[in-house]
């Protein structure tokens, strides 16, 4: 069974924000390219992406193998949709858009067993090893080891937002600036002095209530600032990553007339 690794590490005592890549298409060669240059979490995106249940799969053991935490952003805080991606064994998931401490709370029970939570039990599955360990064993260990993200990034959730820290064992509260900046009307300028306040709000609720912050960027400069900024994990769109490194090569072409 799995060591949630990136789990211990935010638990432990870090002077560093944790890294992740949030993938959107099936690829478990950009998987092993993440884990490769030293990210500690790879975002498996079923909320934005173009993935099957097979290609999540896929794409968690190449993690596994590669030594890189495999988390699954999952389109809702549907139950269904959060077993799915525990069945196919993703260390916990990113859920976005959550706007209250009940939808916070379904969330806390589908991510885990009985008595914490009421996730259903299937041992078959590759999460459970195929049901090559003790079932109680499992159960213990996948409740303990499990872990829950959840997106704070809309006006509502921000009404909401002591609410939902109070849930037990939400580990983590994300912030999406994006959809933050369109929820308070305006409109993807991140930037906007509102906005800044918005998320700085969030952040210090989350450090009052001992839950561990996270937030996404788009370049090394945004992930260097929430870095100084005290961010627990910084997360980007490999997209973003990739549309850098075609814009730096090409523009170094030009500047060297070849």
């Amino acid at each position: 069974m799995y060591q949630n690794q990136f789990k211990q590490k935010l638990n432990g005592i870090s002077n560093k924000p944790w890294l992740g890549v949030f993938i959107g298409f099936p690829s478990t060669q950009v998987v092993e390219m993440a884990a490769l240059n030293h990210f500690d979490v790879v975002v498996i995106d079923n909320e934005h992406g173009i993935l099957s249940p097979e290609n999540v799969e896929h794409m968690v053991i190449a993690a596994e193998n590669r030594g890189i935490t495999p988390l699954v952003r999952v389109v809702s805080s549907n139950t269904h949709e959060i077993l799915k991606a525990m069945d196919r064994g993703a260390h916990g998931v990113h859920v976005p858009q959550v706007e209250s401490k009940e939808e916070a709370e379904r969330i806390v029970e589908a991510v885990k067993y009985p008595p914490v939570g009421k996730r259903g039990a299937a041992f078959s599955m590759r999460a459970a090893d195929y049901g090559n360990v003790p079932i109680y064993e499992y159960l213990e260990h996948a409740n303990r080891e499990s872990f829950i993200c959840i997106h704070i990034e809309s006006e509502k959730a921000m009404e909401n937002l002591d609410e939902i820290l109070s849930v037990k064992d939400i580990d983590m509260v994300y912030i999406g600036p994006t959809d933050l900046s369109v929820s308070l009307g305006y409109g993807g300028r991140m930037d906007h002095p509102e906005v800044l306040k918005s998320i700085d709000h969030i952040y210090q609720s989350a450090r009052k209530a001992e839950v561990k912050v996270g937030i996404h960027t788009k370049d090394s400069n945004g992930a260097r600032m929430r870095k100084e900024w005290g961010a627990d994990y910084i997360g980007l769109t490999v997209t973003s990553l990739i549309n850098q490194s075609f814009s730096q090569y090409v523009n170094g072409l030009n500047l060297l007339k070849l």
